[in-house]
C-alpha cells in the first residue's frame, strides 16, 4: 500500500510540474522523488504522469488520483484533531534539542507552524552537538531530539526523518562562483571553515574528504552555522553546509552551491526520544505535527481510546486505496 509520504511527494510534483522543482521544495534530489513517485506508479499499476520536455503533466489516472490525495489528506487533518481531543490534559511544556544546523534551518519554522496549531504548549529550544542532545536526553533536559549526527546508544530511539544534500558553500569572487560541478579533488586546495571540535558534523567532514584522499586545510572554525556563512560571504574560505541552511542567502545571490562530480553528498536528519520516555500531550502534539509532515513517523499514544480511533482510521485509510486502485484501474481501461 502506498503511503502519506509518497502522496505529498505526487502533490509537490503537480503543485510544481516538475521533479527538479519538487525535490527543491521539498529538500529532497531529484533522484528520490522520481523513485517515489515510480513506487506509487507501480503500486496502482498505472501511470501518473506523462514526462515531457516541458515538464510532468498528469494522465487521465493521474487527475483522478488527485482528488483523492486531497480526500486522504483531509482525513489525516480530521485524525489528528481528534486525536488531540481525545487527551485529556492539555498543555505543557516541550523541551527540543537540535544540533545547530536543524536548530537554526529547520526548527524556528517548524516551531512557528506547531505554536499555531498548539498555542497552549510553551516550547523551549535548545542547540548543541549531537552527542551532547544525546546526554541531555538521557538525563531528561530535553524531551526530544532533531540532529543530523551519528547516534549509537540503544537508550535512545532514532527514526530517520529525510536525507539532506550537503554541498560545498562558496562566496562571491570564488573562482567556483558559477559553476554547477566541480571535482572532488579540486577541493585539495582549497582553506576550509569548519565547525569546532568534538562536532560530528567536523569528523563527517574530515571522513568525507579523506575518501577523496583529502587533508583539508583549516582556516577558522565556528560552533554555530550562522558565523560560517558570514565568513564564506565575506571570502574568509569554504564550507559544506545541508541545502536547508542557505535557502535564502541563494535566492538573495549572496552564497553560491556546488556540487560533486562524484555524486551528491548526503546526510541524515533524525528524531530522537529517550527509551523510556512518558508520552506526555506535549511531546504527542509534536510527535503528531511531524507526523502530518513526515508520516513514516510513528504517532505513540498510550491512551486506549485513542488507539482504537487510530486502528479505525488505518482501516478507512486502506479501504480508500483499494477503492483509488479500483477507480483509477477502470478509468483507465
Amino acid at each position: 500500500m502506498f503511503t502519506l509520504y509518497q502522496l505529498r511527494i505526487f502533490q509537490a510534483v503537480v503543485q510544481e510540474g516538475s521533479i527538479s522543482r519538487a525535490a527543491e521544495q521539498l529538500f529532497l534530489t531529484q533522484p528520490a522523488v522520481s523513485q517515489h513517485v515510480h513506487a506509487l506508479e507501480t503500486e496502482l499499476g498505472v501511470k501518473l504522469f506523462l514526462r515531457g520536455r516541458k515538464g510532468m503533466t498528469l494522465t487521465p489516472a493521474g487527475s483522478i488520483f488527485v482528488d483523492y490525495s486531497r480526500c486522504l489528506f483531509r482525513l489525516v487533518e480530521e485524525a489528528k484533531q481528534a486525536v488531540a481531543q481525545a487527551a485529556h490534559v492539555k498543555g505543557g511544556e516541550l523541551r527540543i534539542g537540535a544540533s545547530p544546523g536543524a536548530g537554526a534551518g529547520l526548527l524556528p519554522d517548524w516551531i512557528f507552524i506547531f505554536q499555531q496549531q498548539n498555542p497552549d504548549i510553551h516550547t523551549i529550544l535548545k542547540t548543541e552537538i549531537t552527542p551532547l542532545i544525546v546526554k541531555s536526553l538521557l538525563r531528561k533536559q530535553i524531551d526530544i531530539g532533531i540532529v543530523e549526527g551519528k547516534v549509537t546508544t540503544e537508550d535512545v530511539k532514532v527514526i530517520p526523518l529525510w536525507d539532506e544534500e550537503v554541498v560545498v558553500v562558496v562566496g562571491p569572487g570564488h573562482r567556483w562562483w558559477g559553476k554547477t560541478h566541480i571535482a572532488a579533488s579540486e577541493l585539495a586546495t582549497e582553506q576550509f571553515i569548519t565547525r569546532e571540535d568534538g562536532s560530528l558534523t567536523l569528523a563527517w567532514v574530515r571522513n568525507t574528504l579523506a575518501r577523496y584522499g583529502i587533508r583539508p586545510q583549516i582556516v577558522a572554525q565556528f560552533d554555530t552555522p550562522v558565523a560560517a556563512i558570514r565568513a564564506v560571504r565575506l571570502g574568509l574560505g569554504i564550507t559544506f553546509l545541508p541545502c536547508f541552511l542557505i535557502q535564502d542567502e541563494l535566492k538573495r545571490g549572496q552564497l553560491h552551491a556546488v556540487h560533486l562530480q562524484e555524486g551528491p553528498l548526503v546526510r541524515t536528519l533524525k528524531l530522537l526520544w529517550r527509551a523510556s520516555s512518558s508520552h506526555n500531550y506535549a511531546i504527542g502534539a509534536f510527535v503528531r505535527y511531524l507526523a502530518g509532515e513526515f508520516p513514516h513517523v510513528p504517532i505513540q499514544i498510550t491512551n486506549e481510546a485513542t488507539n482504537q480511533l487510530l486502528e479505525q482510521l488505518k482501516s478507512v485509510s486502506e479501504q480508500t486505496g483499494r477503492i483509488i486502485n479500483h477507480t483509477l484501474m477502470k478509468r483507465c481501461q
